[in-house]
C-alpha cells in the first residue's frame, strides 16, 4: 500500500514538473539561436530558474528523485565519448596529442591545488581542511564537463586540430578526475578523516579502489563485445538503438550490486562496439544523432541542484576563489603548453577557454561525496556545484568562441547561423493539411481544387550561400536529394548546387575559402499561385521530376512538387469523375 502510495505521489507531484521543465528548456532553447547562445547554457538555466534558486518548483529532493534519468543521460553522452575514439581518430591523436594535453592538463592542477591551498588557508585557519579541499579539487577541475563539452562542438559541428585536442582532454582528463578523486577518498577513509563502512580495513579499502577500476574496465569490453556480436544478428537499425540504451542502463546495474564504476563501463562500451565491429561507427553516429534535446533532462536536473540561497559570506568567498583558481590555472596553463611544445602553439590560445565548462562528471562525483556528512565533504560539494553553475553559463559560450576564432566550425568563420534551413508551414497550411487527411475538409469550388499548395512538399532542406564547400561536400554526402538548393539570407531561391563542379573543386588542396554561391547554377521554379493545368504543362515540356516551387513575388524558397504526386491527382481526379 505504502509502495502505490510513493509511486501515485511521483506521479502527482513530480511528472508534471518534469514536463514543465522540459518544455520550458525547449522553448528556452529556441530562444538561444536568437540570442547566438548554446542551448545546453539555455538548458542548464531553465534548472536554475525552476530550481531552488528560483522559483523552487523543482526542489532538491525532486530533482534528486529523477537521478536514474540523469544517470542514463549521463551513460548515452560517456558511450559516445568511447565511440569517438574511434581508429581513424587515434591514429589522428598520436602520442604527440595526448603528451600536449597531459602537460596542460598538470599544469592545470598544480596551479589550481597551489591557489586554492594559500587562499583557503588564510579563509579558514585550518591548514588540515584546506590541503583536503585543495587536492580534491585540484583533481576535480580538470574535468570539463564531456556532456556540455561535446554537444556544443556538435551543435556547431566542429572539426580541426583544437576539436582533436579537446577530445583527447576529454577522455585523459575523465579518466584521471575519476582515478585521482577516489584516491584521495580512500586515502581520508584510511586516515579516519572521512568515515568507513565499519569492519572494512585500509587493505579492503585498496582491493575495492583496484576492482572499481579494473572491473570497470573488463565489465565495459564484455558487454561492448556482447553488443558487437548482436549487431550482426539485428537487421532493424531502431531495435539495435533501443538495445545500445538498455546495455548501458544494464552496465549501470551491475555496477551497483558489483561495487563498479558505472561512468567507465559506459565509455568503454562504446570504445569497444565502434571498434570491434565494421558498423561502429554508424552505430555510434545513430546514437550520437539523438540531437540535444533527449540530455536536456540532465542539464536541468544540473541546473536544478545548484542553490545560491545557501551560501554564507565566507563559503561564497571560497567558490569564487575555485572559480577564478580553475580559469586562471586554464588559460595560462594552455599558454605554459604552448611554450614548452611548439605544435601546441597554435591552439594554446584557445584550448584552455574551449574546456572550462564544468558539469557531468564534477557532477557524479559530487553524488558520490554528498552522503560523507563531514565539515570537509560538505563544503566541497557546495564550492563544486556553486561552480558549476558559473562554468556552465560561461564555459558554453568560451567554447563557441574559441571554435569560431580557431576556424574550426564548419562554415564561413564568423557565420553563427545555421547553413541549412528547412521551408516553413503556415498555420493555414497544417489545418488544411490536417482536414484533408482526416477527410473532414469541406467541399470546395473547382477552382480552389486546381491549386497547387496542397501538393507542395515543405520538408525540402536548403543550403545558405555563404556555406563553405567543406560543409556543402557534407551536406550531400549526408542526404539524397533530387537537387540541393542554395538560398540567401532572406530564404530567396537562388538556384541548386553543381555536383560536377563540387566534385572538382572538392579536390583542390585549398578550398576552404570557396561557397556555395561559386557552385550555385540556375534552376527551373514554379511559383505557388500556377495552377494544376500550369503544372501539368510544365511537366510535360520537360524531363525534371521534382521543381523548386518559390513565391510569385519574393521568390522565397516555399518547397516542392513531385511529378508522382501530379500524376496521382489527375488519377485520381478522373477516377472520381467517372464514378459520378
Amino acid at each position: 500500500m505504502q509502495t502505490t502510495e510513493a509511486a501515485a505521489a511521483i506521479v502527482e507531484n513530480k511528472i508534471p514538473i518534469l514536463g514543465l521543465a522540459l518544455i520550458a528548456a525547449l522553448i528556452l532553447g529556441k530562444f538561444s539561436k536568437k540570442l547566438n547562445v548554446p542551448k545546453v547554457t539555455a538548458f542548464i538555466f531553465t534548472g536554475i530558474l525552476l530550481g531552488p534558486t528560483g522559483l523552487n518548483l523543482m526542489n532538491s529532493h525532486i530533482a534528486h528523485s529523477f537521478h536514474f534519468l540523469s544517470d542514463i543521460a549521463m551513460g548515452l553522452i560517456l558511450f559516445n565519448i568511447g565511440g569517438d575514439f574511434d581508429r581513424d581518430l587515434l591514429q589522428k591523436i598520436g602520442w604527440k596529442n595526448f603528451k600536449e594535453v597531459g602537460l596542460a592538463g598538470l599544469f592545470n592542477l598544480l596551479i589550481v591545488f597551489t591557489l586554492t591551498f594559500l587562499a583557503y588557508s588564510q579563509i579558514t585557519g585550518d591548514y588540515k581542511l584546506a590541503v583536503i579541499v585543495a587536492a580534491f579539487l585540484s583533481f576535480v577541475a580538470l574535468e570539463c564537463a564531456p556532456p556540455t563539452t561535446l554537444l556544443v562542438m556538435k551543435e556547431y559541428n566542429a572539426n580541426g586540430p583544437l576539436q582533436r585536442s579537446i577530445l583527447t582532454y576529454l577522455a585523459l582528463a575523465t579518466v584521471v578526475a575519476l582515478v585521482g578523486t577516489q584516491i584521495i577518498e580512500v586515502i581520508l577513509k584510511i586516515l579516519n578523516i572521512w568515515p568507513a563502512k565499519e569492519g572494512v580495513t585500509p587493505l579492503m579499502q585498496l582491493g575495492l579502489l583496484v576492482w572499481s577500476l579494473v572491473g570497470s574496465v573488463v565489465l565495459g569490453f564484455i558487454l561492448g563485445f556482447f553488443l558487437s556480436y548482436w549487431e550482426q544478428k539485428e537487421k532493424k537499425s531502431s531495435e539495435f538503438l533501443m538495445l545500445v540504451g538498455s546495455t548501458i542502463l544494464f552496465g549501470q546495474t551491475l555496477s551497483h550490486f558489483l561495487k563498479t564504476d558505472p561512468l567507465i563501463i559506459s565509455t568503454v562500451i562504446g570504445f569497444t562496439v565502434v571498434n570491434s565491429t565494421t558498423s561502429g561507427k554508424e552505430i555510434h553516429k545513430g546514437i550520437n544523432e539523438m540531437g540535444l534535446s533527449i540530455y536536456a533532462i540532465f542539464f536541468i536536473l544540473a541546473g536544478a541542484h545548484i542553490n545560491l540561497r545557501e551560501f554564507t559570506p565566507a563559503v561564497l568567498m571560497m567558490a569564487i576563489v575555485y572559480v577564478l583558481s580553475r580559469t586562471f590555472a586554464f588559460y595560462f596553463g594552455s599558454i605554459l603548453t604552448g611554450k614548452m611544445i611548439d605544435s601546441f602553439a597554435p591552439k594554446s590560445k584557445y584550448f584552455g577557454l574551449s574546456t572550462l565548462s564544468h558539469a557531468g562528471i564534477a557532477l557524479a562525483i559530487v553524488s558520490k561525496i554528498m552522503p560523507i556528512d563531514t565539515p570537509s565533504s560538505n563544503l566541497l560539494v557546495t564550492i563544486i556545484m556553486s561552480s558549476i553553475f558559473v562554468f556552465e553559463i560561461l564555459g558554453p559560450l568560451c567554447l563557441k568562441y574559441s571554435l569560431f576564432q580557431s576556424g574550426e566550425v564548419k562554415g564561413a568563420k564568423g557565420d553563427e547561423k545555421n547553413y541549412m534551413k528547412k521551408t516553413s508551414v503556415s498555420v493555414g497550411q497544417l489545418m488544411d493539411n490536417l482536414q484533408e487527411n482526416l477527410n473532414i475538409k469541406k467541399e470546395v469550388n473547382e477552382d480552389l481544387k486546381r491549386e497547387i499548395k496542397h501538393f507542395i512538399k515543405t520538408d525540402i532542406i536548403s543550403v545558405k550561400e555563404k556555406t563553405s564547400i567543406l560543409n556543402v561536400q557534407k551536406f550531400v554526402y549526408q542526404h539524397s536529394f533530387p537537387y540541393y538548393p542554395v538560398v540567401d539570407e532572406k530564404s530567396k531561391f537562388l538556384g541548386v548546387i553543381d555536383l560536377t563542379q563540387l566534385m572538382e573543386l572538392s579536390q583542390e588542396d585549398e578550398n576552404s575559402f570557396i561557397t556555395a554561391t561559386a557552385i550555385t547554377i540556375s534552376f527551373p521554379t514554379i511559383h505557388s499561385s500556377s495552377s494544376l493545368e500550369e503544372v501539368v504543362q510544365f511537366f510535360e515540356g520537360h524531363q525534371y521530376h521534382t521543381i523548386p516551387v518559390v513565391h510569385q513575388t519574393s521568390g522565397e524558397l516555399l518547397g516542392s512538387i513531385n511529378r508522382k504526386d501530379i500524376m496521382q491527382a489527375i488519377s485520381d481526379q478522373k477516377t472520381q469523375t467517372i464514378v459520378e
